[in-house]
Protein backbone atom coordinates (compact mmCIF):
# COMPACT_ATOMS: atom_id res chain seq x y z
CA UNK A 1 0.00 0.00 0.00
CA UNK A 2 1.21 3.54 -0.70
CA UNK A 3 1.48 5.99 2.20
CA UNK A 4 -1.61 8.27 2.16
CA UNK A 5 1.00 11.15 2.34
CA UNK A 6 -2.22 14.46 3.32
CA UNK A 7 -1.40 17.29 2.61
CA UNK A 8 -1.51 20.50 5.20
CA UNK A 9 -4.91 21.36 4.31
CA UNK A 10 -6.11 17.73 4.78
CA UNK A 11 -4.91 17.80 8.19
CA UNK A 12 -5.84 20.87 8.98
CA UNK A 13 -9.60 20.15 7.36
CA UNK A 14 -9.58 17.30 10.09
CA UNK A 15 -8.74 18.97 12.93
CA UNK A 16 -11.70 21.33 11.90
CA UNK A 17 -14.04 18.30 12.58
CA UNK A 18 -12.48 16.84 15.99
CA UNK A 19 -14.18 18.40 19.66
CA UNK A 20 -14.25 21.69 20.75
CA UNK A 21 -12.81 21.52 23.85
CA UNK A 22 -9.16 20.89 22.81
CA UNK A 23 -8.91 24.24 20.28
CA UNK A 24 -10.89 26.12 23.07
CA UNK A 25 -8.34 24.93 25.89
CA UNK A 26 -5.19 26.44 23.70
CA UNK A 27 -7.86 29.44 23.32
CA UNK A 28 -8.03 30.11 26.57
CA UNK A 29 -4.33 29.21 27.34
CA UNK A 30 -3.27 32.02 24.80
CA UNK A 31 -5.52 34.58 26.96
CA UNK A 32 -4.06 33.44 30.43
CA UNK A 33 -0.98 34.62 29.04
CA UNK A 34 -2.26 37.94 28.77
CA UNK A 35 -2.48 39.96 32.25
CA UNK A 36 -4.46 42.53 31.87
CA UNK A 37 -7.18 39.22 30.36
CA UNK A 38 -10.78 39.57 32.19
CA UNK A 39 -13.11 36.93 32.74
CA UNK A 40 -15.22 38.57 30.40
CA UNK A 41 -12.72 37.64 27.32
CA UNK A 42 -12.71 33.78 28.38
CA UNK A 43 -16.61 33.37 29.09
CA UNK A 44 -16.78 34.50 25.18
CA UNK A 45 -14.62 31.65 24.17
CA UNK A 46 -15.95 29.43 26.28
CA UNK A 47 -19.28 29.89 25.33
CA UNK A 48 -18.65 28.96 22.21
CA UNK A 49 -19.57 25.23 23.12
CA UNK A 50 -22.46 25.22 25.72
CA UNK A 51 -21.90 21.56 26.44
CA UNK A 52 -18.09 22.61 27.92
CA UNK A 53 -19.68 25.46 29.79
CA UNK A 54 -22.41 23.03 31.09
CA UNK A 55 -19.53 20.42 32.22
CA UNK A 56 -17.59 23.17 33.85
CA UNK A 57 -20.41 24.47 35.84
CA UNK A 58 -21.44 20.69 37.20
CA UNK A 59 -17.65 20.37 37.94
CA UNK A 60 -17.14 23.19 40.04
CA UNK A 61 -20.45 22.07 41.97
CA UNK A 62 -18.62 18.48 42.49
CA UNK A 63 -17.16 17.27 45.84
CA UNK A 64 -13.36 18.18 44.15
CA UNK A 65 -14.24 22.20 45.24
CA UNK A 66 -17.10 21.82 47.47
CA UNK A 67 -18.72 25.13 47.07
CA UNK A 68 -20.63 26.34 50.16
CA UNK A 69 -23.76 27.40 47.75
CA UNK A 70 -24.48 26.18 44.03
CA UNK A 71 -22.33 27.43 41.20
CA UNK A 72 -24.95 28.39 38.74
CA UNK A 73 -22.80 29.63 35.78
CA UNK A 74 -19.91 30.10 33.97
CA UNK A 75 -19.05 33.57 35.43
CA UNK A 76 -19.60 31.69 38.93
CA UNK A 77 -17.59 29.58 38.73
CA UNK A 78 -14.54 31.47 36.65
CA UNK A 79 -14.78 34.05 40.22
CA UNK A 80 -15.13 30.64 42.68
CA UNK A 81 -12.50 28.25 41.17
CA UNK A 82 -10.16 31.06 39.33
CA UNK A 83 -8.66 31.40 35.30
CA UNK A 84 -6.28 28.48 35.78
CA UNK A 85 -8.94 26.09 37.55
CA UNK A 86 -11.42 26.64 34.53
CA UNK A 87 -8.53 26.45 32.12
CA UNK A 88 -7.62 23.08 33.83
CA UNK A 89 -10.94 21.95 33.55
CA UNK A 90 -11.10 22.79 29.98
CA UNK A 91 -8.78 20.20 29.46
CA UNK A 92 -10.77 17.49 31.22
CA UNK A 93 -13.26 18.31 29.30
CA UNK A 94 -11.51 18.08 26.26
CA UNK A 95 -9.90 14.42 27.01
CA UNK A 96 -13.62 13.50 27.64
CA UNK A 97 -14.50 15.05 24.46
CA UNK A 98 -11.90 12.92 22.82
CA UNK A 99 -12.31 9.88 24.36
CA UNK A 100 -15.73 10.11 22.69
CA UNK A 101 -14.11 9.43 19.30
CA UNK A 102 -13.68 5.97 17.83
CA UNK A 103 -10.29 4.88 17.65
CA UNK A 104 -9.61 1.42 15.48
CA UNK A 105 -6.49 1.13 14.41
CA UNK A 106 -4.07 2.73 17.16
CA UNK A 107 -3.62 0.08 20.31
CA UNK A 108 -5.19 1.09 23.25
CA UNK A 109 -8.64 2.09 24.54
CA UNK A 110 -9.90 5.72 24.62
CA UNK A 111 -10.85 5.12 27.97
CA UNK A 112 -7.39 4.66 28.76
CA UNK A 113 -5.66 7.46 26.64
CA UNK A 114 -7.87 9.35 28.33
CA UNK A 115 -6.44 8.68 31.42
CA UNK A 116 -2.64 8.41 29.89
CA UNK A 117 -3.01 12.01 28.28
CA UNK A 118 -4.82 13.91 31.75
CA UNK A 119 -1.90 12.38 33.67
CA UNK A 120 0.75 13.45 31.49
CA UNK A 121 -0.91 16.87 31.25
CA UNK A 122 -0.91 16.97 35.38
CA UNK A 123 2.91 16.19 35.38
CA UNK A 124 3.90 18.50 32.69
CA UNK A 125 1.66 21.29 35.05
CA UNK A 126 3.86 20.35 37.62
CA UNK A 127 7.36 19.84 36.34
CA UNK A 128 6.99 23.29 34.79
CA UNK A 129 6.93 25.17 38.12
CA UNK A 130 10.71 23.79 38.60
CA UNK A 131 12.13 24.35 35.37
CA UNK A 132 10.51 27.75 34.70
CA UNK A 133 8.43 26.56 32.11
CA UNK A 134 4.67 28.33 31.63
CA UNK A 135 2.32 25.71 33.56
CA UNK A 136 -0.51 26.38 31.16
CA UNK A 137 1.28 26.46 28.32
CA UNK A 138 2.95 22.87 29.64
CA UNK A 139 -0.37 21.57 30.83
CA UNK A 140 -1.88 21.80 26.84
CA UNK A 141 0.73 20.00 25.03
CA UNK A 142 0.49 17.35 27.92
CA UNK A 143 -3.20 17.20 27.61
CA UNK A 144 -3.01 17.35 23.14
CA UNK A 145 -0.09 15.40 22.96
CA UNK A 146 -1.87 12.48 21.31
CA UNK A 147 -4.45 14.36 19.48
CA UNK A 148 -2.75 13.78 16.17
CA UNK A 149 -3.69 9.91 16.29
CA UNK A 150 -7.35 11.16 16.21
CA UNK A 151 -6.39 12.97 13.11
CA UNK A 152 -4.21 10.10 11.66
CA UNK A 153 -7.57 7.81 12.22
CA UNK A 154 -9.47 10.12 10.26
CA UNK A 155 -7.40 10.58 7.65
CA UNK A 156 -7.22 7.08 6.46
CA UNK A 157 -10.14 7.02 3.42
CA UNK A 158 -10.57 3.27 3.87
CA UNK A 159 -9.91 1.73 7.43
CA UNK A 160 -9.79 -1.83 5.42
CA UNK A 161 -6.59 -0.38 3.98
CA UNK A 162 -4.17 0.25 6.86
CA UNK A 163 -3.68 -2.54 9.42
CA UNK A 164 -3.72 -2.15 12.86
CA UNK A 165 -0.75 -1.13 14.89
CA UNK A 166 -0.65 -4.61 16.18
CA UNK A 167 -0.90 -6.03 13.00
CA UNK A 168 1.41 -4.26 10.94
CA UNK A 169 4.07 -6.39 12.82
CA UNK A 170 6.05 -2.71 13.49
CA UNK A 171 7.09 -2.22 17.32
CA UNK A 172 7.64 1.91 16.97
CA UNK A 173 4.54 3.24 16.56
CA UNK A 174 5.85 6.10 14.72
CA UNK A 175 7.47 3.93 12.36
CA UNK A 176 3.87 2.11 11.38
CA UNK A 177 2.56 5.52 11.00
CA UNK A 178 4.95 6.86 8.52
CA UNK A 179 5.11 3.34 6.65
CA UNK A 180 0.84 3.91 5.84
CA UNK A 181 0.12 7.67 6.19
CA UNK A 182 3.58 8.85 5.49
CA UNK A 183 3.61 10.99 8.26
CA UNK A 184 3.76 10.58 12.14
CA UNK A 185 1.37 11.53 15.03
CA UNK A 186 3.50 14.01 16.84
CA UNK A 187 4.25 15.71 13.44
CA UNK A 188 0.48 15.98 12.46
CA UNK A 189 -0.13 17.71 16.17
CA UNK A 190 2.05 20.17 15.65
CA UNK A 191 0.24 21.41 12.56
CA UNK A 192 -2.91 21.40 14.27
CA UNK A 193 -1.63 22.77 17.47
CA UNK A 194 0.15 25.74 15.56
CA UNK A 195 -3.04 26.63 13.06
CA UNK A 196 -4.51 26.99 16.76
CA UNK A 197 -2.50 29.39 17.73
CA UNK A 198 0.02 27.79 20.34
CA UNK A 199 3.05 29.31 20.53
CA UNK A 200 6.18 27.57 18.12
CA UNK A 201 8.24 26.24 20.52
CA UNK A 202 5.50 24.84 23.05
CA UNK A 203 4.18 23.08 19.63
CA UNK A 204 7.21 21.66 18.47
CA UNK A 205 7.89 20.04 21.57
CA UNK A 206 5.49 17.34 20.79
CA UNK A 207 6.95 16.74 17.33
CA UNK A 208 10.46 15.78 18.88
CA UNK A 209 9.50 14.20 22.00
CA UNK A 210 9.66 10.80 21.38
CA UNK A 211 13.46 11.36 20.34
CA UNK A 212 14.62 14.47 22.58
CA UNK A 213 18.21 13.81 21.35
CA UNK A 214 20.27 16.70 22.71
CA UNK A 215 17.76 19.30 21.53
CA UNK A 216 18.20 22.73 23.37
CA UNK A 217 14.12 23.05 24.13
CA UNK A 218 13.40 22.04 27.46
CA UNK A 219 9.41 21.63 27.39
CA UNK A 220 10.55 18.37 24.92
CA UNK A 221 12.07 16.62 27.72
CA UNK A 222 9.91 17.15 30.38
CA UNK A 223 7.09 15.85 27.74
CA UNK A 224 9.49 12.83 27.00
CA UNK A 225 9.90 12.35 31.04
CA UNK A 226 6.27 12.85 31.73
CA UNK A 227 4.72 10.44 29.05
CA UNK A 228 7.73 7.73 31.28
CA UNK A 229 5.85 8.37 33.95
CA UNK A 230 2.62 8.33 32.97
CA UNK A 231 3.29 5.00 31.25
CA UNK A 232 4.34 4.03 34.65
CA UNK A 233 1.41 4.69 36.64
CA UNK A 234 -1.23 5.30 33.96
CA UNK A 235 -1.40 2.96 31.04
CA UNK A 236 1.29 3.34 28.10
CA UNK A 237 0.56 3.49 24.56
CA UNK A 238 2.02 0.31 22.67
CA UNK A 239 4.60 1.28 20.32
CA UNK A 240 5.60 4.20 22.41
CA UNK A 241 7.61 2.75 25.09
CA UNK A 242 11.16 1.98 23.28
CA UNK A 243 11.60 6.23 23.09
CA UNK A 244 10.89 6.23 27.17
CA UNK A 245 14.61 6.26 27.91
CA UNK A 246 15.60 8.19 30.51
CA UNK A 247 19.22 9.67 31.66
CA UNK A 248 20.74 12.69 33.77
CA UNK A 249 21.29 14.36 30.69
CA UNK A 250 17.65 14.24 29.92
CA UNK A 251 16.59 15.84 33.36
CA UNK A 252 19.22 17.86 33.13
CA UNK A 253 17.91 19.22 29.56
CA UNK A 254 14.72 19.28 31.19
CA UNK A 255 15.68 21.69 34.01
CA UNK A 256 14.33 19.15 36.60
CA UNK A 257 16.32 17.61 39.61
CA UNK A 258 15.15 13.83 40.43
CA UNK A 259 14.11 14.56 43.43
CA UNK A 260 12.01 17.87 41.70
CA UNK A 261 10.38 14.79 39.49
CA UNK A 262 9.57 12.69 42.88
CA UNK A 263 7.86 15.61 44.38
CA UNK A 264 5.63 16.53 41.16
CA UNK A 265 4.96 13.13 40.89
CA UNK A 266 3.19 12.87 44.30
CA UNK A 267 1.17 16.08 43.53
CA UNK A 268 0.51 15.52 40.63
CA UNK A 269 -0.65 12.40 41.83
CA UNK A 270 -2.87 14.17 43.87
CA UNK A 271 -4.59 16.55 41.60
CA UNK A 272 -5.40 13.58 39.12
CA UNK A 273 -7.05 11.95 41.42
CA UNK A 274 -9.24 16.08 42.27
CA UNK A 275 -9.88 15.69 38.77
CA UNK A 276 -10.93 12.72 38.34
CA UNK A 277 -13.45 12.88 41.33
CA UNK A 278 -14.61 16.29 39.61
CA UNK A 279 -15.55 14.65 36.50
CA UNK A 280 -17.25 11.05 37.82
Amino acid sequence: MVALCPSDAEILSIAEKLPTAPRLLVEVGRLMHNPRVDSDEVVSVLRQDPQLVAQIVRMANSAAYAPSEPVGSLEQALAFIGFSEVHRLVGVVATKQMAEQMIVLYPIDVTKLRLHTLFVAVLMEEFAKWAGERRHRCYTVGLLRTIGMMALERLAPSLAGIPTFFESGETEIDAWEQKYWGITNPEVAEKILLHWGLPSETATAIRHHYRPGNRFNPIIHLLAIAANAATDRYYGIPGEQCYWKLTTDNFERAGLKLEEFHVACEKAQRKFAQLKIAVA
